[in-house]
């Protein structure tokens, strides 16, 4: 392959929010899921002489300057530091699909911190994958760069879904159904008026995860039978969603938080949360993701939207300022100097 050294891409990939079907989608239930306007931006740089070295630069995870071999990159599970994790695993995955192990260069930084939970792993996974194609002119499409960065992903994690993967990707508000064949279904939706708060507490997703399939284990009928719930729930907030009928949807929120508390996720943090949004006026409210903490949402009538902000940081929250609908991961320029 012929390739010009010195060349620089810059790519950014999409934060998301989960709207309804947490943890359902875990174990094969459909969810719906938006994209936010906070991205994760990655710069690729070719450099020579090419010995397939890689550096990295991720001040926001206090990497600065971590240095490997692409072909040794997260080797037998193991990355440089825990900040590097799933760049070295989607870099591992992009040299096994290619063979490609020129220097590089690789340098981040996000727009939201790592602690929100709005899934700044499976933005770098999908950054990753998405600028290596692009710069090496393979032009992989969405469907391989899932399937290559699901593979990323699971290396580091092992658990997931691959839905926060799906929106990075794809963008938008997405119906993603982890059913087999799974389905990535992009809708076509009014925008969301949505408000979000971070409760102050970050959350540690893979033990939420793993704290919700031992409690399946005990009780698999109830909790089979709360995941079922969450299926069909999904699949009438998809309809009101595509007709921007928040009061159904909120109350449908509202369902889904309770089922999430049943679960045995949620916490007086995101509870206070919750309540303070639904008391000022939200047509709904609940919390976002795995649970244990990190950012509850609430769909917000105009007239009410200044008051639920006051409610949120009244109760302990912090609003974060983003969109949702956000397109996916895309380049933001590229150049090449001779």
């Amino acid at each position: 392959m012929s390739i010009s050294p010195q060349h620089t891409i810059r790519v950014s990939a999409p934060g998301k929010l989960m709207l309804l079907g947490e943890h359902a989608v875990v174990y094969r239930r459909p969810c719906l899921a938006t994209a936010m306007d906070a991205r994760l931006h990655l710069t690729l740089s070719l450099a020579e002489p090419d010995d397939g070295r890689f550096t990295i630069f991720a001040p926001d995870v206090g990497v600065d300057g971590s240095q490997g071999r692409i072909a040794e990159a997260f080797a037998g599970g193991h990355a440089l530091a825990p900040g590097t994790r799933f760049i070295e695993s989607a870099l591992a995955v992009f040299y096994e699909r290619t063979g490609i192990a020129h220097e590089l260069t690789i340098t981040t930084h996000s727009d939201f911190p790592s602690t929100h939970g709005l899934g700044s792993s499976s933005a770098t996974v999908a950054a990753m994958l998405y600028g290596l194609s692009r710069l090496f002119d393979l032009n992989l499409d969405p469907d391989e760069l899932f399937s290559l960065g699901l593979d990323a992903v699971r290396r580091v994690q092992q658990l997931g879904s691959g839905f926060d993967l799906a929106t990075a990707i794809y963008g938008g508000t997405l119906f993603y159904d982890n059913a087999r064949p799974r389905q990535i279904l992009p809708l076509n939706t009014p925008t969301l008026p949505l408000v979000v708060a971070y409760s102050g507490i970050k959350a540690d997703t893979p033990t939420i995860v793993q704290q919700v399939a031992q409690r399946l284990e005990s009780w698999p009928d109830t909790i089979n039978g709360i995941f079922d719930v969450m299926a069909h729930m999904v699949k009438d907030a998809r309809c009101a969603l595509e007709d921007g009928d928040w009061a159904r949807l909120g109350e449908l929120m509202d369902i889904q938080h309770g089922l999430l508390h049943a679960l045995g996720v949620d916490t007086q943090a995101t509870a206070r949360l919750v309540f303070a949004a639904r008391a000022a006026g939200a047509y709904g409210a609940k919390l976002s993701g795995a649970g244990g903490g990190d950012c509850v949402i609430a769909l917000a009538p105009e007239d009410r939207r200044d008051a639920i902000e006051a409610a949120l940081v009244e109760a302990g929250g912090e609003i974060i300022r983003i969109a949702p609908h956000a397109p996916g991961v895309r380049v933001e320029d590229s150049e090449s100097r001779p």
